[in-house]
């Protein structure tokens, strides 16, 4: 059932009103499909006919017994899983617990929500460009730094500037060869959506990693990454937001590794050759 709750919950904000009432009748309740017509969850949800079989084919049925069939089945076989929340009588290592199950949580529903389809035409992508930049505000730019440096480590050009000044001067060099990695949990940042404006006029492809919602950062980019995060929180904090996020670009950095027939590999031994040589070097001094 945890599969069905994740597609569900992070569904619901792109949904229209009647669509989402009944997204969200069935997250609470999601055993009341199983014994009731179209029409009797229509009037219970307040929507219609139309508007649920809509949202069947979003969730990715065929129609209405399709969806039926998978919640009953997935009923039988499990349950939802929860994330508890940190509050102030919770000791560290009830702390420690709930961050380690909330992280775990975070990958397996960004797992689950994973399109193989945008995985695979992502990596295509990163193999043809000339480089790889990346773009991110706030805590998202540390995740963009780590991430530049390991594709620059194998030999791939790029950026990853903080400074949203340095941002546009980034964007505006870039070329049709060039990719383009935005990194917004929100997909809300205005210095972020300047720049991706700024990228696409120049004809560069983009990549973007962030929660499914409607933001405008979803119509400016040629591909989306998906996370989900269950977090846990501190004040307004969701404090493991960004570990679904480093697990997508490690993805996209270890396929592009294995895919590029040697070359990649080549430039990281090459690295590490004269890391090594270095340090002996100043061993000696």
């Amino acid at each position: 059932m945890n599969e069905i709750a994740v597609r569900l919950k992070f569904l619901i904000p792109t949904l229209p009103r009647a669509e989402r009432a009944v997204a969200q009748a069935l997250l609470e309740k999601p055993e009341m499909i199983c014994f009731m017509t179209l029409a009797e969850l229509a009037r219970a949800t307040e929507s219609s006919d139309a508007s649920i079989i809509r949202f069947c084919r979003k969730m990715g049925y065929t129609g209405f017994t399709d969806m039926k069939q998978a919640f009953s089945h997935a009923l039988d076989e499990s349950s939802i899983v929860t994330v508890e929340e940190i509050s102030k009588e919770d000791s560290i290592l009830d702390n420690l617990r709930k961050v380690y199950k909330s992280n775990m949580q975070a990958l397996s529903d960004t797992i689950l929500l994973a399109n193989e389809k945008d995985y695979e035409e992502a990596v295509q992508l990163l193999l043809k460009a000339e480089s790889i930049h990346f773009f991110g505000a706030g805590d998202a730019a540390a995740i963009c730094q780590l991430a530049f440096f390991k594709f620059l480590r194998i030999g791939v050009p790029g950026s990853a500037q903080s400074d949203p000044v340095m941002q546009l001067i980034e964007a505006s060099n870039m070329k049709e060869d060039d990719v383009a990695i935005i990194i917004s949990y929100e997909g809300r940042s205005r210095n972020i959506i300047n720049a991706m404006r700024v990228i696409k006029e120049r004809g560069a492809k983009v990549i973007c990693i962030t929660k499914l919602n409607k933001s405008p950062m979803l119509r400016l980019s040629d591909i989306n990454l998906f996370i989900a995060t269950s977090d846990v929180t501190a004040g307004k904090d969701k404090v493991v937001r960004r570990v679904a996020e480093q697990m997508i670009i490690d993805t996209l950095y270890v396929s592009l590794m294995v895919r590029s027939n040697g070359k990649y590999e080549r430039r990281l031994n090459n690295t590490s050759r004269f890391f090594e040589f270095n340090r002996i070097k100043r061993k000696r001094n």
